[in-house]
């Protein structure tokens, strides 16, 4: 069972690793990098077989900045969860690839989906959750001798 001090801990790294990516994407964006990288995605994605058109639909950024704050508050709780540094990386890889798998697909039906705001965001996140040292396990004190 775990102790109030470590969900404390677990709490903490979870909000710091999570805001950090978050401010990440937020600088990013004031500054302008994130709408020049989905500006050159989607003239990438209008050649065959996408074939995308400039009214495309697309996610406003505002929905797409809370899809970047689920998604990375989501991977980084779970991977705060997972014990071993390889289990984690491996999260972390099928996760991202899961999420920029999703650009062609729905670039295929017609849809833009700019992943990029989330790959930063979420990768961040992720890569200081698998870096910062993990806490010993909890054990439990050994039984009292009648």
């Amino acid at each position: 069972m775990h102790s109030h001090k470590h969900q404390d801990i677990l709490l903490m790294r979870w909000a710091l690793f999570s805001v950090t990516g978050i401010i990440l994407i937020v600088v990013l964006y004031s500054v302008g990098v994130t709408p020049t990288w989905a500006q050159g995605l989607k003239e990438a994605m209008v050649p065959a077989p996408f074939l995308l058109g400039p009214e495309a639909p697309a996610l406003s950024p505002g929905m797409g900045f809370l899809l970047c704050i689920a998604l990375t508050l989501a991977l980084v709780y779970d991977l705060l969860l997972i014990r071993g540094t390889f289990r984690k990386t491996a999260v972390l890889a099928a996760f991202l690839l899961l999420l920029a798998c999703f650009t062609p697909v729905l670039g295929l039906w017609g849809v833009f989906f700019n992943p990029v705001p989330c790959l930063l965001s979420a990768g961040c996140a992720g890569i200081l959750a698998i870096l910062w040292p993990q806490p010993p396990p909890h054990s439990e004190p050994p039984p009292a001798h009648e």
